[in-house]
């Protein structure tokens, strides 16, 4: 007993230690954050909660009832369980407490039950976020994300562990043949996924990240090259905005330039308000389309931008894209089909009409 006592608190100081050197190295970052989340949700809360509206913490909302059916728990996580069961059986049929259970074993363990709290929180709680439809989506996403990896790592160490005993233990016997057909039901996964989502592999693209863009916009693709070419520090550059998972934002992403605003829904969720997303979505707009040079230029200055990006999708979506202007309040540097890219004169100054 003395002996895991001592084990014990050695741990805690140990702990102590290193959130303390956690919280004094991140102190910079935690100042100036602002997290997206607006508050903590309690699922499936019961009426008499929901009518009280906040109560510490927490937000007991209507209707806001999501559990995850069991059949999908096992689908997702059967696998790992199993590996998990049957380490736990292999431990406790040969158990002498308390110097049998090595570190490295209880660090599994504890890596375990860590990731089945991971698991098991967003069954009773989620993180509110922009998505009303979807309120528990990311907290799902987000906690089984990393209970993923600790179990996929863990499993493989318990895996080893009982493989190794098999002539010394004879569950493994019956254990190994069930958790090869989990296995197995595993690995076809990213076989079926592979070949859905890239075409059965037929289609080599080859490892350039950008090649695609030499195949749906050419002209764009040449001018993205030239950036990365000739443009050194990190001026902002004009492009246009659009939704989330499109082709939108091609530049900013394949040059590292900072750009006025990119995807408008990813910006909004991690700032949990619209205003400022939508500010910059109606100020791209004006500058690639109204014809007023003097407001062109103030939004220009006030952005800071350096050039601007005239490319398939700005054509597309600025319908009334004045191109004229920019020849005014700045110079041309590229072009290559209908791409276009003008560098702002410093200082923004307006040309005589």
């Amino acid at each position: 007993m003395a002996y895991g006592l001592r084990r014990f608190a050695v741990s805690c100081s140990q702990s102590a230690a290193v959130a303390v050197l956690a919280i004094l190295f991140s102190l910079p970052f935690w100042l100036s954050f602002k997290p997206f989340g607006s508050g903590i949700g309690l699922l499936c809360a019961p009426d008499f909660l929901t009518n009280l509206g906040k109560l510490g913490p927490f937000l007991f909302e209507a209707n806001h009832c999501a559990r995850s059916p069991l059949w999908m728990l096992f689908i997702l996580w059967g696998f790992f369980y199993l590996v998990v069961l049957g380490f736990l059986i292999k431990l406790l049929k040969g158990l002498k407490l308390p110097k049998s259970l090595s570190s490295t074993d209880l660090l599994a363990l504890t890596l375990a039950l860590t990731a089945t709290i991971l698991i098991l929180i967003p069954e009773f709680f989620y993180v509110k976020d922009i998505y009303p439809a979807h309120y528990r989506a990311n907290t799902v996403f987000k906690f089984g994300y990393q209970a993923f990896i600790i179990l996929a790592l863990t499993s493989g160490y318990m895996i080893t562990r009982l493989i190794s005993n098999l002539k010394t233990f004879s569950f493994s016997l019956v254990f190994l043949p069930f958790a090869l057909l989990f296995f197995t039901l595993v690995a076809l996964y990213p076989y079926f996924a592979i070949n859905s989502y890239y075409g059965s592999l037929k289609n080599y693209q080859g490892l350039d990240g950008l090649s695609y863009l030499g195949d749906s916009y050419p002209s764009d693709y040449q001018a993205i090259l030239w950036i990365n070419n000739n443009i050194s520090g990190q001026p902002v550059i004009l492009e246009a905005q659009g939704d989330s998972y499109t082709d939108y934002a091609r530049v900013s992403a394949n040059t590292g330039l900072p750009t006025v605003i990119g995807w408008p829904v990813h910006e909004w969720l991690w700032r949990g308000s619209y205003d400022e997303t939508g500010k910059r979505g109606t100020d791209v707009a004006t500058l690639y389309e109204s014809p007023d040079r003097t407001l062109t230029s103030t939004l220009a200055q006030k952005y800071n931008i350096s050039y601007i990006f005239i490319g398939t999708l700005e054509r597309q979506k600025y319908q009334k894209l004045d191109e004229k202007k920019f020849e005014n309040l700045g110079k041309l540097v590229f072009e290559s089909g209908n791409t276009r890219i003008y560098q702002l004169w410093q200082n923004y100054p307006i040309k005589s009409q």
